[in-house]
Formats: structure tokens, C-alpha cells, sequence
């Protein structure tokens, strides 16, 4: 599918492919382009190459989990400037608070958004 580059871009990042297909369609729906990767390391892959306008990103996932992937982000410069949205199944106080440091933008407790 072709990107309109009129269109904000935004990248889903998990692997759970019924969690990134379900984003995918919302955002889809919601009239945005999507890419997906199936984790860390291959979302910083496609973050770096196309520059997407958000980041929405798991946390527990092989070879580069959330946190790793968003210490990545910030550390490059081309692509620290990234808004970078977390999503997780637990909703543990201390993933809340590690992403803050981080700077991610929100934090969402994905029971509350069943996929």
C-alpha cells in the first residue's frame, strides 16, 4: 500500500501479531498510514529508514524489548525528535514510571483497549 505522504505515518511495534494487526486497522481506520514491526529491532530498523510521526510501542518482546528500543530512539539523532507511545498488557507501576524517564508521550494499559 502506497504511503501518502500527506497523511501522518505511525509505527506499531509488538510481537503479538493480533496486537499489531488490531492497531493497525484502528489507525488505518482513523485515516493514518501504518507500519508495523515485530519488535524492537526491527522497529528502530524502519523508524530510522522512514521516519515515522509516532512510535506506538510494546514493551515485552525478543531480541529488543520497549524500553531498549526507546533508549535507542532518543540516543539517534535522526530519530530522538519521535513521539514514542507505550502499550502493555500489565500496567505495572514500574513500566509507567521507567517510561516516563524515557519520555515516552503516554502510557496505555492495553486491557483497557482490547485488541
Amino acid at each position: 500500500m502506497p504511503v501518502d505522504k500527506d497523511t501522518k505515518l505511525i509505527l506499531v511495534v509488538d510481537d503479538d501479531e493480533e496486537a499489531r494487526h488490531f492497531y493497525r486497522e484502528v489507525f488505518r481506520k482513523a485515516n493514518l498510514n501504518v507500519l508495523t514491526a515485530k519488535d524492537g529491532l526491527e522497529g528502530l530498523d524502519v523508524a530510522m529508514r522512514e521516519r515515522p510521526d509516532l512510535i506506538f510501542t510494546g514493551i515485552i518482546m525478543p531480541r529488543m524489548d520497549g524500553f531498549e528500543l526507546i533508549k535507542n530512539l532518543k540516543t539517534n539523532v535522526t530519530t530522538n525528535t519521535i513521539p514514542v507511545m507505550v502499550f502493555s498488557h500489565l500496567g505495572r507501576e514500574e513500566d509507567k514510571r521507567r517510561a516516563q524517564e524515557l519520555g515516552v508521550r503516554d502510557f496505555i494499559v492495553r486491557s483497557i483497549v482490547p485488541p
